[in-house]
C-alpha cells in the first residue's frame, strides 16, 4: 500500500480508538463510548459533583462495556471526564437530536470550553416541587427535617427499616420522607432478598434490581416492578435507629405465618443429644443437615454446602472442654437459616394470587435445584406482569393471542396457568417439590 493509504488507516484506527477509549475507573478491558441527550426524570445525578440532574436537563453519558455488560455514568457537560484523544461533535451518540443551543454546548466540550457545573447545596429550606411526594400534607415538614441530616444519618434511618441506602443525598432523603409519610417499603416479594427502590422513569413505579448472594458470591438479577398503590398496604411502620432494626424478610414471612395460625416455633423438634453419641464431626454435621431438611429451613440444597453450614456451626457451640454441642449448633443454623414460608403474594386483582404465588414457587426450586438462571429469571418476568393486571386470569392462551397479548408471557408461561385453572398445580413443580423433598 501507498504511504496515503497507510496515513489513511492510521487515521480510522485512532478515530475508532477515540470512541472506544480504555476506562480509566474500570481497567483497561472496560471500554467506553460517548453518548448526549436529555435526562428523563429528576432521579438522576451527575457521576462527578452528585448535582442533581433535572428533567429535560442536557446530560453527557460514557456507556462502559465491562463482561458484556453496559453501564452508563451521567455527568453535566462540563464535568464529563475528558477523553484520551479528541472527540468531534458527531462522535457523540444523540448529538443529531439535540436542540441548536445544545449541540453548542457540545461542540464547546469537544473545544475543551464547557464551563464546570457547580455542586448545588441541598438545604431543609428549599424544598422540591417535583418530588413524587410533594403534594401529600406534612412533606414541607418531613423533607426539612431529612435534608439537615448529614448522608450517615440518613442511612442509619435507611438501614433501621431494611430500605436502600444507595444514591446521591438528595434520592437518599427523598427516600426517608417517602417511607415518613407512607411506611417503609417491603423486601422485594419475587426475591425476598432485594431492596426496593421507585423507578426513574416512572414515579408511580418500584422495582427490584436483585441482590448480591454471599453464598455463590454473584449478583442475582431480579426485575420485579410494581405500583406505588399495590405497595401501599405491605408497607411497615417507619422506624428511627434507635428502635433498632426491622426484621428482614426471612423473619417477616414467619411472623406473618404465625399470625395465620401457626404456632411460634412450629415445626421445630427437640434435639436428642443421643443421637450424636460416638459419631465424629462429619456424622454430626450429616445429622444436622437431615434434622434441617426435615425441618425445612432455608439450608443450601448443595450437600457440600449444608456439609460446610453445619461444620461450622458445630465449630462455634464448643463447650469448655472443646467438645461440640449439636442442639447449640442446630440453634445456630435455625437461626441463620430460618425456614422458608412461602407467602402468598399480592396481587392487583386478588384472584391472581394463586397463579402467581405457584409460578414464583418454581421459580424458586428451578435457581435452587436446577441452576437455570434464565428459566428462573424469565418465569419472576412474567410473575411480575400478572401481579399487576387488573382482571381476573381466566386461561392462559388469552394472556398469548394477538388481541389480548400481556407482555412478558410466552406459551410455556401460558401452558402452566392453564394446568392451575385446572388442577390447582402444574406437573413441572410437582416434580420440583418431589425432587426437593428427596435431597
Amino acid at each position: 500500500p501507498s504511504a496515503a493509504q497507510v496515513a489513511c488507516t492510521s487515521l480510522a484506527a485512532d478515530k475508532h480508538r477515540s470512541a472506544l477509549e480504555p476506562s480509566p475507573s474500570t481497567g483497561a478491558s472496560s471500554m467506553s463510548k460517548r453518548v448526549c441527550g436529555y435526562a428523563k426524570s429528576n432521579r438522576s445525578a451527575c457521576k462527578k459533583c452528585k448535582g442533581k440532574l433535572d428533567k429535560g436537563v442536557l446530560r453527557v453519558g460514557v456507556v462502559t462495556m465491562k463482561d458484556e455488560v453496559e453501564m452508563t455514568s451521567w455527568y453535566h457537560p462540563g464535568c464529563a471526564p475528558k477523553p484520551k484523544n479528541p472527540l468531534e461533535p458527531g462522535d457523540y451518540e444523540g448529538y443529531a437530536d439535540l436542540e441548536d443551543a445544545d449541540k453548542e454546548a457540545i461542540d464547546e466540550v469537544c473545544a475543551g470550553g464547557a464551563p464546570k457545573a457547580k455542586k448545588p447545596r441541598l438545604a431543609g429550606d428549599t424544598i422540591p416541587t417535583d418530588d413524587p411526594n410533594s403534594s401529600e400534607s406534612g412533606f414541607a415538614e418531613a423533607w426539612a427535617l431529612y435534608a439537615n441530616m448529614p448522608i450517615p444519618t440518613l442511612k442509619e434511618f435507611l438501614d433501621a427499616n431494611v430500605q436502600a441506602k444507595t444514591g446521591t443525598k438528595a434520592e437518599l432523603v427523598a427516600a426517608c420522607v417517602d417511607g415518613h409519610l407512607h411506611g417503609a417499603l417491603p423486601v422485594c416479594p419475587m426475591c425476598e432478598k432485594g431492596r426496593l427502590k421507585r423507578a426513574e422513569d416512572d414515579a408511580s413505579s418500584f422495582g427490584c434490581k436483585g441482590y448480591f448472594d454471599d453464598t455463590v458470591k454473584v449478583w442475582m438479577q431480579c426485575g420485579y416492578k410494581t405500583t406505588a398503590d399495590l405497595l401501599q398496604s405491605q408497607r411497615h411502620p417507619w422506624r428511627e435507629p434507635a428502635q433498632g432494626k426491622r426484621a428482614d424478610g426471612a423473619a417477616e414471612a414467619e411472623a406473618e405465618g404465625e399470625a395465620k395460625g401457626g404456632a411460634k416455633g412450629a415445626g421445630k423438634a427437640a434435639i436428642d443429644p443421643a443421637e450424636f453419641e460416638g459419631l465424629d464431626r462429619r456424622a454430626m454435621a450429616a445429622r444436622l443437615v437431615e434434622l434441617a431438611r426435615a425441618e425445612e429451613l432455608s439450608l443450601a440444597q448443595d450437600e457440600s454446602s449444608a456439609l460446610i453450614a453445619a461444620g461450622t456451626a458445630l465449630g462455634a457451640s464448643m463447650d469448655d472442654d472443646g467438645n461440640p454441642v449439636p442442639a447449640k449448633a442446630f440453634e445456630e443454623l435455625r437461626a441463620k437459616f430460618p425456614r422458608k414460608v412461602q407467602k402468598e403474594l399480592k396481587c392487583r386483582h386478588e384472584k391472581n394470587a394463586t397463579i402467581c404465588t405457584l409460578l414464583k414457587e418454581y421459580a424458586d426450586l428451578v435457581t435452587e435445584l436446577e441452576d437455570n438462571k434464565y428459566a428462573a429469571s424469565s418465569t419472576r418476568k412474567s410473575v411480575s406482569a400478572l401481579m399487576n393486571l387488573d382482571y381476573e386470569i381466566t386461561e392462559g392462551k388469552k394472556l398469548i393471542a394477538k388481541a389480548t397479548k400481556v407482555e412478558g408471557i410466552g406459551k410455556s408461561t401460558a401452558e402452566k396457568i392453564d394446568e392451575i385453572l385446572a388442577t390447582g398445580t402444574f406437573a413441572k413443580l410437582e416434580e420440583l417439590r418431589s425432587k426437593a423433598t428427596q435431597r
